[in-house]
């Protein structure tokens, strides 16, 4: 992170779990840093696979421009009298006609799987997620044949570092980011990926480490990085919220 040259970056995707959580909580000295860096006008845009009612109240109580939810399928903004915009990648209803065909068929495995759907399930609008590693663990090899199934079925599979995201279209954690950029920020592809730093902690970042070539993983991804195609650009030597502690401290110091 010494090296790490913050340029004239003005945006900052993070995502949520185990970047910004450590542990399952956000801790002050993490939050603190949130709004360091909003204070110093970098615009903070969580991008989570989170579900959408987790998102609707980070965007109400966080100090953050907008908030990307369910690995893509939507970001809320909200205006100068705090009024709240969602925008989907694809209309509602076609979002809740695959979500429902997205659950028959996970359904249909979970008597031999012994799948458990994550407990924000009924706050999710787009997407369907499977717990492999918050209230329930799952091992690796039944992971990776899930995984493998639900993707012979056609269906999109991220693997956070607590549940499978699963959804159906093109988009993800960087089409929607470009998408916000654009309609947000005004900024092209090739400009936002000059303006923006992302930082994450897993595999389901990886189209983000791809998109921003300044990009950073938290400490906790060293274990995925031989698994992964694209890698951050830079990895902090603290974990979870506490290398997000360290970034922001970096990014700051270079404002001075």
């Amino acid at each position: 992170m010494e090296q790490f040259d913050f340029g004239t970056a003005t945006i900052l995707f993070t995502d949520v779990d185990d970047t910004l959580t450590t542990d399952g909580q956000l801790r002050p000295e993490t939050y603190q840093a949130l709004w360091r860096l909003a204070q110093a006008n970098v615009a903070v845009v969580p991008v989570t696979g989170g579900c959408a009612g987790w998102c609707d109240q980070i965007i109400r109580t966080w100090p953050v421009s907008a908030v990307i939810g369910e690995g893509g399928a939507f970001y809320i903004s909200k205006d100068a009298d705090k009024k709240l915009h969602w925008s989907f990648w694809d209309t509602r209803e076609q979002h809740k006609i695959d979500q429902a065909n997205i659950i028959s068929d996970v359904q249909s495995m979970a008597e031999g799987d012994g799948i458990v759907f994550a407990k924000d399930q009924p706050f999710r609008l787009v997407d369907v997620a499977i717990d492999y590693n918050q209230d329930h663990r799952m091992a690796p090899e039944q992971v990776a044949s899930i995984m493998l199934q639900l993707e012979n079925l056609g269906y999109r599979v991220k693997k956070s570092s607590i549940h499978l995201n699963i959804s159906k279209g093109n988009f993800d954690k960087s089409t929607m980011a470009l998408r916000l950029g654009e309609q947000l920020f005004g900024l092209t592809a090739a400009e936002l990926s000059q303006q923006a730093i992302c930082i994450g902690d897993a595999p389901n970042d990886e189209s983000m480490f791809a998109q921003f070539p300044q990009s950073v993983g938290v400490a906790n991804i060293v274990p995925h990085l031989d698994t992964m195609t694209h890698k951050p650009a830079y990895v902090t030597s603290e974990r979870c919220g506490g290398g997000f502690v360290q970034l922001a401290d970096h990014w700051l110091s270079q404002l001075q």
